[in-house]
C-alpha cells in the first residue's frame, strides 16, 4: 500500500508499505527530524500513539488503508527561560510567561479524556477542577434548549428541537457552539475557543461576562488551559494579565500545529471509502453519509 505521510518542517512524503509493515517501520521511514509520540489518520481522525505495544503491530491492523494520508505528530522542545539556573525544556503542550510581579510561569494544556465528551469535560474542569459534572452540563443545555424552542428552532439546531434535546444527553454526542454559548450563558463566565489550526479565538458572550476560561480544540478535541498552579479562570478586567494568558495560549497552539496536533475538519479533503468520491469538510461528509448509506472515510 501507498501512504502519504506529512510532518513537522514541512514534511511531505508518501511510502510504499507491505501489509506486515509495523508503525515503527513507518516511523523509521518517515524521515522526521523530531521524535514521533503518534500518528493521525482517518475520518473521523484517529490517533495511536506511539507505544511498546502499538509499534509491533502492523499498520494494517492498525487500521490504515492504501492512500490513507497519516500526520505524524511529534514532540518538540522549544527554547526555554533559564529558571533557578537551569535550563528547563518543556513540552509542546506547555508555555512559559512572566507575570507583572516578576514570577516565571507555565501556562499549559490539561488534557481531559478523549470519549466524545471532550468539551464539557474541558469546561467542568475549568470551572469545578472536576470532569464529573460534565453529564449535568449536558443536561442543563438540554433543558434550554426545550425551553426555549423559539432562539433554539429546528433549522438552526438542524433536527427536531426536541429531537436534539434528547440527542445532547448521549455521551457519544459531540458538543460545539452552541452548547458553549447556553454553558457559558448559564455559569455566568465567557468561554474563550482556541481553534489551533485556525489559530485564532472564537470568544463567547465576552461582553457579558469578566471572568473566562480557555479551552483548546485541535479539529477533533477538547482540552482546558491553566496555570503550573492549577488557575484557570482569569479575569478579562486584568488586561495585562489576559493579554499574557492569551498570548501564551496562541504560542501553545503555534507549537501544537507545527507538530501535527491539529486537523481542520472544515476545509481537508476528505475520501469515501466506498465510493472514492472526494469531499470537504464534515458538513459535506455528513450530507452524502446521509443520502448514500456510507459510513467508511479516511483523509484525502
Amino acid at each position: 500500500m501507498k501512504v502519504k505521510i506529512s510532518g513537522p518542517q514541512g514534511l511531505n512524503k508518501v511510502l510504499t508499505l507491505g501489509p506486515d509493515d509495523t508503525l515503527e517501520q513507518l516511523v523509521e521511514n518517515s524521515g522526521s527530524s523530531l521524535p514521533v509520540i503518534g500518528v493521525r489518520f482517518g475520518y473521523p481522525p484517529q490517533k495511536v500513539e506511539c507505544t511498546e505495544e502499538t509499534l509491533q503491530a502492523s499498520v494494517d491492523s492498525l487500521g490504515v488503508s492504501s492512500g490513507e494520508k497519516i500526520t505524524l505528530i511529534t514532540e518538540e522542545f522549544p527554547e526555554a527561560k533559564i529558571d533557578d539556573g537551569l535550563d528547563v525544556k518543556l513540552p509542546v503542550t506547555a508555555t512559559r510567561i512572566v507575570l507583572p510581579d516578576g514570577q516565571q510561569r507555565v501556562l499549559e494544556v490539561h488534557q481531559v479524556p478523549d470519549d466524545n465528551s471532550c468539551l464539557f469535560h474541558a469546561i467542568s474542569y475549568c470551572n469545578y477542577k472536576d470532569i464529573s459534572i460534565s453529564p449535568q452540563l449536558r443536561s442543563l443545555v438540554s433543558e434550554q434548549v426545550l425551553a426555549d424552542p423559539v432562539t433554539y428552532s429546528d433549522a438552526v439546531l438542524d433536527r427536531p428541537n426536541h429531537e436534539y434535546a434528547k440527542w445532547i444527553l448521549k455521551k457519544e454526542s459531540w458538543g460545539g457552539g452552541i452548547e458553549i454559548a447556553i454553558i457559558s450563558k448559564k455559569l455566568g463566565i465567557a468561554i474563550y475557543v482556541l481553534d489551533i489550526d485556525a489559530q485564532q479565538f472564537e470568544k463567547f458572550n465576552e461582553d457579558q461576562f469578566d471572568p473566562f476560561i480557555v479551552i483548546m480544540f485541535n479539529g477533533v478535541h477538547y482540552d482546558a488551559i491553566e496555570l503550573d498552579d492549577g488557575k484557570t479562570v482569569f479575569d478579562k478586567r486584568d488586561l495585562f494579565y489576559t493579554e499574557l494568558i492569551l498570548t501564551g495560549a496562541l504560542e501553545i497552539a503555534r507549537q501544537m500545529k507545527k507538530t501535527g496536533h491539529s486537523f481542520n475538519t472544515r476545509k481537508d479533503n476528505i475520501i469515501c471509502n466506498v465510493c472514492q468520491k472526494t469531499l470537504v469538510g464534515e458538513r459535506e461528509v455528513a450530507k452524502h453519509a446521509e443520502s448514500t448509506g456510507h459510513v467508511d472515510f479516511g483523509q484525502a
